[in-house]
């Protein structure tokens, strides 16, 4: 990872320490206009806790452009560590803000991800509402990421912006894997968020987000991430603890 001059480390992790608006602005903005490759990872508790737990994950991440705070876990982290970060980036508000701006440029996206269904929705709800977007193509999930000839595809699309939704670490390790084929292109993993397109998958409410208690809205609407708030909880703990 190019480390720039704001930066806050957090177990071996170097998150961009900006505002959103800021980060895209003055960081991913010229990356597409010049149509240099960029790779962007938005790292929340669970990753960082992945990557700890796996080397070969963590130099992955470390080797992306940019690593922006998408977790209330990670900017307690940094605050524990008396090295605030201005702003929690999201991987939701960067694909609405990155999407925004493909519809005023006319650029194109490819959406890589989620469940056939899903990704076909989100496609779709995308082409709706950024109608000056060219889609360059779309898949659902479910690929051996070792695929080159369906990354070549991929490629020959000439998609401006790449949005994978893998989940981590498989997004990462896609990405990572195949973007030096590229000639272009701004790759990020997004998780879930062709669900919240889709209408799948519905955000807080933003109260609940200004309280950052989205993490404690998500877990009762889906009791399922259970394990996911645990993992949450040993970040927090290995945090305080300083066992890193």
């Amino acid at each position: 990872m190019k480390h720039f001059e704001s930066t806050v480390t957090i177990m071996d992790i170097p998150f961009i320490n900006t505002t959103r608006d800021e980060f895209v602005t003055h960081h991913l903005i010229p990356h597409l206009n010049r149509q240099q490759k960029c790779f962007v990872v938005t790292a929340n508790p669970e990753i960082v806790m992945k990557a700890r737990e796996n080397d070969s994950y963590r130099q992955i991440i470390q080797a992306a452009n940019y690593i922006v705070p998408d977790g209330v876990g990670i900017l307690k982290a940094a605050q524990y560590q008396r090295q605030p970060l201005q702003e929690r980036v999201t991987g939701y508000e960067l694909t609405l803000d990155l999407l925004n701006y493909a519809n005023e440029q006319g650029l194109s996206c490819y959406f890589l991800g989620a469940k056939e269904e899903i990704n076909y929705k989100a496609v779709s709800e995308v082409k709706k509402t950024y109608p000056n977007i060219t889609i360059a193509g779309h898949h659902h999930g479910y690929i051996d990421i070792e695929d080159e000839t369906f990354a070549q595809s991929i490629k020959e699309s000439q998609p401006d912006m790449i949005f994978v939704a893998l989940g981590s670490p498989k997004q990462e390790q896609w990405i990572v894997k195949h973007k030096d084929k590229f000639d272009k292109g701004l790759f990020m993993g997004i998780g879930g968020v062709f669900d919240v397109l889709a209408g799948e998958v519905k955000r807080a409410p933003q109260m609940w987000v200004d309280l950052n208690l989205e993490w404690l809205y998500r877990l009762l609407k889906q009791p399922f991430r259970f394990k996911r708030i645990l993992t949450v909880l040993e970040f927090m703990l290995r945090i305080y603890s300083r066992r890193y």
